[in-house]
């Protein structure tokens, strides 16, 4: 019954293994899935408002490019670069023309022998032919910084370039206000791996590859796994489109442990469930295999009544049903029926073989008393024999003397001599006939032995009956 027990409770275990390994893959799959969804969408969002958001300040400083084209570059642009919304969105919007000239609101004290031409914002403009967004730059003043600049065309040539250096602090508030629900946040990273915005404060202008040393990372929306800081982490990374000469890319930094967090719930939860059912199983099983063993559990104890010599072969098993126990409960009534009928047939040959034991006893003890009568009367013989050898030895003597005494009468000894000589051949005779007589009486005392050990054995077998009774 325990065999039968721990096996079904191992198949349950196994079984419950196997489906709680078979959740756990398809919750982990649908928590990778709605992750990676999550994780593209949030960065895709992301990467959309910085687009716009720069995108905004392109179009200002561009819209300033094509009024100084308009206005001319040698006419007075201070009112140009002065406008509103240009002081409102850079931290510096200024203009250098192709001879050196160079204006710039709010107007501050450049060094003597400065020439825009010469600084890497004109001559990228110049090379590109377009606008350039610069790599971001910590400033004197104002924090981290980008330099937005657009070339001005006359007729179709460039004729100066016009620039604004670009706060970055509306950028960082836009990028760190992405929780993603509390998972992680959001950073700003080039395309060379320097990170440019990111919430903590000590990776910010450091390269991938030193916040994550030895860790490949590739940047695409592809999750992997990194470890900072002894934590483990998911990392992903999507471009921002539509920026000129800036390959920018939003990274989500997402806490695995938190990401994974309803897996090892559910995990936590299926154990206890489990537990929980095998517990329930295992009782309900122990007491269905009870009930069903009973028939059984009923048949050892008849069969062990039976071994131990106290079964009573008068009773049966109640049979239920049709089942495999009602068919060798059926069996076992009628191996117990013919045990009965055996045990009933040797006893009564016990009793017929008792009887014979009695009258074989009892006649051994009729030739006991016989041959006590005829060793009595042996006696009386020998004693009668030793008692005529007394009288032979006189009669010899008397002869002895008859025959000195009758050497004068011969006839008479000669006579005497015949009759002695009968006499001699009478006792010869009876003394075969004696010697006879002990032989038989040895024989008959062997015989007496021999019905002695039959008794004996005759007894050992009315004993062993007794108890098989």
């Amino acid at each position: 019954r325990h065999k039968i027990l721990l096996a079904a409770v191992g198949v349950v275990v196994l079984a419950f293994a196997l489906f709680t390994l078979y959740n756990d893959y398809l919750q982990r799959t649908t928590i990778n899935q709605n992750l990676e969804s999550s994780v593209s969408q949030a960065g895709q969002l992301t990467a959309s408002s910085v687009q716009n958001w720069l995108s905004g300040r392109i179009l200002v400083l561009e819209n300033l490019t094509q009024n100084v084209a308009f206005q001319g570059v040698n006419s007075d642009l201070s009112g140009l670069v002065s406008q509103s919304s240009l002081v409102s969105t850079f931290q510096f919007t200024y203009v250098g023309d192709s001879k050196g000239v160079f204006t710039q609101r709010p107007n501050v004290d450049m060094p003597a022998g400065y020439d825009p031409r010469h600084r890497p914002w004109y001559k990228s403009t110049i090379d590109a032919g377009k606008t350039i967004l610069s790599p971001p730059y910590l400033a004197s003043v104002g924090g981290l910084v980008v330099t937005i600049a657009s070339p001005v065309k006359t007729a179709g040539q460039i004729t100066g370039v016009a620039g604004g250096d670009l706060s970055l602090d509306t950028l960082v508030k836009i990028i760190n206000s992405v929780e993603f629900g509390g998972l992680g946040y959001a950073f700003l990273v080039s395309g060379d791996g320097q990170i440019i915005v990111s919430p903590d404060k000590e990776q910010v202008m450091k390269n991938l590859k030193d916040v994550y040393p030895g860790q490949p990372l590739s940047l695409d929306a592809r999750l992997r796994e990194v470890t900072l800081n002894g934590q483990q982490r998911l990392l992903s990374f999507t471009p921002i489109t539509g920026l000129p000469s800036a390959d920018w890319y939003i990274g989500l930094s997402i806490d695995k442990d938190k990401a994974y967090a309803p897996l090892s719930q559910f995990r936590s939860s299926a154990m206890v469930a489990v537990l929980i059912a095998v517990a329930v199983i295992a009782l309900l099983l122990s007491l269905l295999i009870r009930a069903l063993m009973r028939p059984l559990t009923d048949m050892g104890r008849a069969m062990q009544d039976i071994a131990q010599g106290e079964g009573d072969l008068a009773r049966r098993l109640s049979i239920q049903g049709k089942d495999e126990f009602a068919e060798l409960g059926g069996s076992f009534n009628q191996f117990v029926e013919r045990v009965h009928a055996s045990i009933a047939e040797v006893s009564s040959a016990t009793l017929q073989v008792h009887d014979l034991s009695q009258r074989v006893v009892n006649s051994s003890n009729s030739s006991i008393v016989g041959f006590d009568e005829q060793s009595a009367r042996t006696n009386s013989v020998a004693a009668a024999i030793n008692e005529l050898g007394a009288a032979t030895q006189e009669i010899a003597r008397n002869a002895s003397d008859a025959s000195i005494q009758a050497s004068e009468a011969r006839t008479q000894a000669e006579d005497g001599q015949v009759v002695v000589e009968k006499t001699i051949h009478a006792m010869s005779t009876l003394s075969a006939k004696i010697s006879d007589s002990c032989t038989q009486i040895e024989q008959l005392n062997a015989s007496t032995d021999n019905i002695g050990h039959i008794l004996d054995v005759i007894k050992g077998i009315s004993q062993q009956t007794n108890l098989l009774a």
